[in-house]
């Protein structure tokens, strides 16, 4: 067993013959060779939200359910809150941030549901990776690459302007293009739909990431700095 996924082993076990695989920021800062301690790992499952619990439940392990309508349970082991999701799959009404959920066993179709390539990239115990999107490769070359088209996405929740440029600002920005920067520009008025507080927390993130000067001369040069500044 790989040495990321060590911690959950008693969740994974408790949760066989169901798949399980780490996704998300744990998965990238282990590519990258990046200190992994006090990370979040988040899990991803072919197994349903009742189907967790039961099982985990009966390995005696403590789980919440406050995101349970999403698809996730999360697991209290040694301390440490682990977010277990179920495969799914999300339909945007429009006007709407909050998708309706269906949950499934398809990881292929629970990838196109994710934001970016970097953030569709999941690994077993094993250490065997799952990347439809060639994720890794991006992550290498400082990508944040959208799954499907920019425009859309950033349609379907406005707050994802906030995410794309955290991203940058924390992995490269060798992924903006012209087209990009358009669907940036045209995704500004949607974030009038998102509360002040959370356009605030989101700016908070993206100021703290590694390359947030680099960020911040980027939005600055295409006219997106003062509209996605929520102190302005």
């Amino acid at each position: 067993m790989c040495q990321l996924l060590a911690p959950v082993k008693a969740i994974l076990d408790a949760l066989a013959p169901h798949q399980v695989r780490a996704v998300g920021g744990a998965v990238r800062a282990w590519l990258r060779h990046d200190p992994t301690t006090g990370l979040d790992l988040d899990l991803a499952t072919t197994a349903t939200p009742d189907e967790i619990e039961k099982l985990l439940h009966a390995a005696g392990i403590v789980t919440s359910d406050a995101g349970k309508r999403w698809g996730t349970i999360t697991a209290h082991l040694d301390g440490h809150a682990y977010e277990i999701t179920s495969l799914r799959q999300d339909a945007y009404t429009p006007g709407s941030r909050y998708p309706t959920v269906t949950f499934g066993t398809d990881w292929e179709t629970d990838a196109h549901r994710r934001d970016f390539t970097i953030n569709a990239i999941y690994m077993d115990e094993d250490e065997n990776l799952f990347d439809p999107f060639d994720g890794a490769t991006d992550l290498k070359n400082g990508i944040v690459r959208f799954i499907g088209q920019p425009e859309v996405r950033l349609s379907e929740d406005p707050l994802r302007l906030y995410r794309f440029w955290r991203f940058c600002g924390t992995y490269g920005v060798g992924g903006i293009t012209p087209e990009l920067i358009t669907a940036c520009q045209q995704a500004v008025p949607g974030l009038i739909s998102a509360s002040r507080s959370r356009r605030i927390t989101e700016w908070n993130k993206l100021l703290e990431t590694p390359q947030a000067a680099t960020v911040l001369a980027e939005l600055q040069r295409h006219e997106l700095l003062a509209a996605m500044n929520p102190e302005v």
